[in-house]
Formats: structure tokens, sequence, C-alpha cells
């Protein structure tokens, strides 16, 4: 028994190795501990999958296609990337990857636009949108199979950390407020009222918080942060989009768009999620950087004067105890 345990734990360091969390420096002297972060960029002329570490370093493609592809969003363990293609046609679909770029597999088709991929917490299904006229959600399982319709008049899905929820968008009842709905599609809820423009609402590792996109100040939108019941709204950071939290909810990774229609520039940021601490992660003025998602294999903020660990360090810590 103990010969498993150990080789269990073995095989975990080595899966961490790839993905062990960077220490950077955030404005005001805070330290983050997180994960590389995946992010889509237009920098080779179409849009790309890249993957760079927390501070910005080691900027690698990692899908190098001549077709479009955008949205990547990590698997839960770290090991797969759901992201966006048109790679096999005219309609976007959505299609999965390793987390090193190979082994593509695409896992929807049909004539209708596919966006939206966000795995579930189990990592067996992924929700995604499909422009069919009207914007529906649907649920997939990973490998492809078992498709099923899930909410009408919706989209930009993501999921509970429990599992049990999904977050989306709606116009159902006017503007486009922010909605939850059981997985089985039952119970309904709304969680905004202000009819302000809202986009790709994010659940905190906690799932008491919702980060999402406001539109409500014009061109631009912000990031705002609400209670998962609808109290509390609270404006993150001003000309913000994409929001996507760290493992233990203390980082929002987010894109920054500067310019004007038909000149956006776009570029990655990290903040903790009070939105005090800032820093740039993409500096790269002639690209357009967008859609960051931060690995699953991440660690945290903690002040600098903490010692900092390793995701592989501490889940060895936890088998050892079991």
């Amino acid at each position: 028994m103990r010969s498993k345990l150990t080789s269990r734990i073995i095989l975990i360091a080595v899966l961490c190795v790839c993905v062990t969390s960077k220490e950077l420096w955030l404005k005001n002297g805070y330290a983050v501990n997180t994960g590389p972060i995946v992010f889509t960029s237009f920098r080779d002329g179409d849009p790309e999958i890249y993957v760079m570490d927390a501070d910005g370093g080691n900027q690698e493609n990692l899908t190098n296609h001549p077709e479009y592809d955008y949205q990547p969003d990590w698997s839960p363990d770290g090991m797969k990337i759901a992201f966006v293609s048109s790679r096999d046609g005219a309609a976007s679909q959505i299609h999965v990857m390793d987390a090193d770029g190979k082994n593509v597999i695409r896992l929807t088709d049909g004539r209708w636009q596919k966006r939206d991929p966000d795995w579930s917490p189990d990592g067996g299904r992924i929700a995604f949108t499909v422009d069919e006229r009207e914007d529906y959600i649907a649920v997939i399982d990973a490998d492809g199979r078992n498709r099923k319709k899930l909410e009408d008049w919706a989209r930009h899905p993501d999921w509970s950390p429990g599992g049990g929820q999904i977050a989306f968008v709606s116009g159902r009842d006017g503007g486009n407020e922010i909605y939850v709905i059981g997985v089985d599609g039952q119970g309904r809820k709304r969680v905004t009222h202000d009819l302000a423009p809202k986009r790709y609402p994010a659940f905190s590792p906690d799932g008491r918080r919702i980060a999402y996109e406001d539109g409500r100040d014009g061109l631009f939108f912000d990031i705002n942060v609400v209670d998962a019941d609808g109290r509390n709204l609270k404006k993150l950071e001003d000309k913000a989009m994409y929001p996507s939290w760290s493992p233990d909810g203390g980082v929002i990774a987010y894109y920054v768009l500067d310019g004007m229609p038909g000149n956006f520039r776009g570029t990655i940021h990290l903040m903790t999620s009070d939105g005090r601490h800032i820093r740039q992660l993409s500096h790269d003025r002639n690209a357009l950087d967008l859609d960051p998602d931060i690995s699953p294999l991440g660690l945290a903020v903690s002040p600098a004067s903490r010692t900092s660990t390793t995701w592989g360090k501490l889940k060895k810590v936890e088998l050892d105890r079991r």
C-alpha cells in the first residue's frame, strides 16, 4: 500500500514540474504565487493560443495554425486546454488539446458557431455557447459525447466550483443580466438587476462571488464583482475585461483594451481580488492580447514577507497525511 502511495506522490510531483507557481511582485509591495496563464494573442496576424509564466515571461505559441484559435480554458487538472477554433470549417467549434499544444481534438461540429468553453470542476464536461439565431448554452462530455442543450437565450457560461450550477448572461428580462441555473436545467435565479450590459461571469473559487464585465460606462467594459446572491456590488477596475480567478481567489487575471475600433491593442494584467494591487504582464504595444485564464495548479496571494511554496509541495503534504 505504501509503495503505491509513494508512486502516486512521485507522479504528481513530476506532473507539477511544468506548472509550479512563480513569485512576482504587484504594485504596492504585494507578492503573488500563481501558475502559468494561457491567453489569446493576435501578434502573429491571426488569433493564436499562447501560454506564459505568471510574471509575463516565456511566452509561447501553442497552436501555430493559420485559422482562428481563441478563448482558451484550462482543464481542472491543468493537463488540457479547451479552446475555440475555425480550423475545421467555416463555423468555429470547441476543441481540446494537451497543455503543450499537441493532440488537438474537435468536440463539436455543425453550421452554427460555438464559443465560450468552460470545464466542469470534475473535468468530465464542458459548457459552451451556441450562436444559433438566438444564443443558447449547451453541455458536452469532454470526449465529445452526450451533447445537451441547457438553457435558451443564454451565453458566456461559467461552472460553479461545486459543479451544481452554471452562471450565464441573458437578455430575457431586458438588458443583459447575470443568472445562475442548476446543471439539470432547473432553478434559474437572477443575480443582477441594473440593466447594464454584462459579459463573462466568473465564479470565485469559493463560490461566494461572481466577477464579470460591466459595460454601463460606454465603449469600454469594467470588471465588477458581486456576491452570488446579488448583494455587495463593487467595481474593481476600469477598462478591464474577461476576469479569471486564481485557484485560491486571491488574484484575478484580465485584459485591458486601448485604442479605437479597428486599431485596438490589448494587454494582460493581474490584480488582487480587492482591486488594490496590479501588475501588467504583456507589454507588446503592437499586439492584441486577450482572454487570459490562470492555471488551476497555481498558488495565490501572500504578503511579500511570507515564504512561497509550490503547488507540488503542498500536494505532497496533503497525500502524506492521508
